[in-house]
């Protein structure tokens, strides 16, 4: 997927003058989070098992290599090949060959964020490999020009009904339908076919399995099933954080996972898949193949941002983040939107490269508290702001902002005189009104909303009042 993070400021301005995807935004504003707020307390021992779900990945990131290790003897004992890449350039490489040593002309998909990173659809169609995509969000994304998903568990939370009902229209050469039911099975109609002529199937993974060497994918719509089952080749991508120890701890995991995504007790789907097709076995490839990826995790283990890794892609810190919830996830530029990916694109990607990511965000930690896994993402944004303040990555004028403002707070009596007259200054500019329209001096903080009045006195005046009362 092309990097657009350092676009962010545009992308959120288009985001937001977008009617479209502001009605979609809007409509679905709330729905994951009203049910993952009934499904958490399904568990009388919530905090217990999130406390639990976090020992269990610090445990196996604090000794990622010998995980890994046991993880790939476990897989190769039953018949999987286990490789490593390194980058997204190293994922299409490895996939392209597979594909050409087993004669592949057709890939069926299954959702797989590093499939996404790599870019891996157009390296397989460079190659004379059909990628299709088989997820449903997917798959309208795939048949929209290739469109980058904007959420990682409903790719196509921005689209319309009407905007899906006109693709499947031109695609398909059906009658235009906007009965969802319909459109539905007019897409399980079309990739049947593709389930059944597919040489090979590419999946994503949830979670590896040291102990069996398993994947296991959780679903709802059964596509996974078809893409792991049905081919002869089965090529699993992930990152190498995604190991976990045993399938106990996998049990663990699966009571957070469903419930902070989509506030489901269980999703619709669970596999485990161990090895190749047995003999006499009426399903399962005949060749399994995982590859391991880092593409920028191998630096964050034992950084003072390794508590990221923790992440296991459920989504619910951007179901409640009022800045993803206004303007999309396209907006943030990469694979990952929201406040995960405002701290995983600049890891992975360079803090250059994505200048304003951590910024995205209001800090106002509802993303820590819904995490599964508690990871402290407000203050990995911070970290993440004190790194481009130290390489010098924010521009000249904002540096000698706050250079201007740690010099005058440092100095309390002229802090004082300041703010007195500050708040006197924007009550003389309200003229009378509850609102400041406009900001003289700071015009881009009033572009999308008015600044409140203040009431004339600052805290340090009221303070020394009561005191004197």
């Amino acid at each position: 997927m092309k990097l657009r993070a350092h676009r962010f400021k545009q992308n959120a301005l288009e985001a937001l003058a977008n009617p479209v995807l502001q009605a979609s935004m809007k409509k679905a504003k709330g729905k994951f989070v009203d049910k993952r707020a009934i499904a958490i307390k399904e568990i009388d021992d919530f905090e217990a098992t999130r406390e639990a779900a976090k020992e269990i990945r610090n445990r196996v990131i604090e000794n990622l290599d010998l995980w890994l290790e046991k993880f790939e003897q476990a897989a190769a004992a039953r018949g999987a090949h286990v490789l490593w890449a390194k980058d997204g350039a190293e994922i299409c490489r490895l996939v392209v060959d597979i594909g050409r040593k087993h004669g592949v002309k057709k890939a069926v998909k299954s959702k797989s964020m590093l499939s996404e990173e790599a870019g891996l659809n157009l390296a397989l169609e460079a190659a004379g490999i059909q990628p299709v995509e088989t997820d449903l969000g997917e798959y309208i994304l795939q048949i929209n020009d290739n469109e980058p998903p904007s959420h990682i568990i409903a790719p196509v939370v921005h689209k319309s009904l009407d905007e899906v009902a006109d693709l499947f229209q031109k695609t398909h050469h059906t009658p235009r339908k906007t009965d969802i039911p319909q459109l539905t099975r007019e897409a399980r109609e079309v990739l049947r076919q593709h389930f059944l002529s597919a040489e090979m199937g590419i999946s994503g993974g949830n979670f590896l399995i040291a102990e069996t060497g398993s994947v296991a994918l959780v679903t709802n719509e059964g596509n996974g099933r078809m893409v792991t089952t049905l081919p002869r080749v089965h090529v699993v991508i992930t990152g190498i954080e995604k190991v976990i120890p045993t399938l106990e701890d996998l049990a663990t995991l699966m009571r957070l996972l469903p419930r902070s995504a989509t506030g489901q007790s269980i999703s619709n789907y669970v596999s485990v898949l161990t090895g190749t097709k047995a003999e006499g076995e009426s399903d399962g490839p005949e060749h399994l193949y995982f590859i391991l990826v880092d593409n920028g995790r191998a630096e964050v283990v034992g950084s003072e941002f390794q508590d990221m890794l923790r992440c296991i892609r459920c989504g619910a810190c951007m179901n409640h983040c009022p800045v993803y919830q206004t303007i999309g996830g396209q907006a943030y530029g990469w694979v990952y939107p929201g406040p995960m990916g405002s701290v995983l694109t600049p890891l992975y990607t360079g803090l250059e490269n994505a200048i304003d990511l951590p910024h995205a965000a209001t800090l106002c930690n509802q993303c820590g508290v819904v995490c599964p896994v508690k990871i402290p993402l407000p203050d990995l944004l911070r970290k993440l702001r004190e790194k481009q303040v130290e390489r010098h990555l924010r521009p000249w004028f904002e540096r000698l902002a706050f250079r201007l403002w740690a010099w005058v707070a440092s100095r309390p009596a002229l802090y004082g005189l300041g703010t007195r007259f500050a708040v006197r200054y924007l009550k003389w500019l309200a003229d009378g009104k509850g609102s400041i329209p406009r900001l003289g001096l700071a015009p881009e903080w009033t572009r999308g909303r008015n600044f409140p009045t203040p009431e004339g006195r600052t805290f340090r005046e009221l303070y020394a009042q009561r005191g004197r009362a």
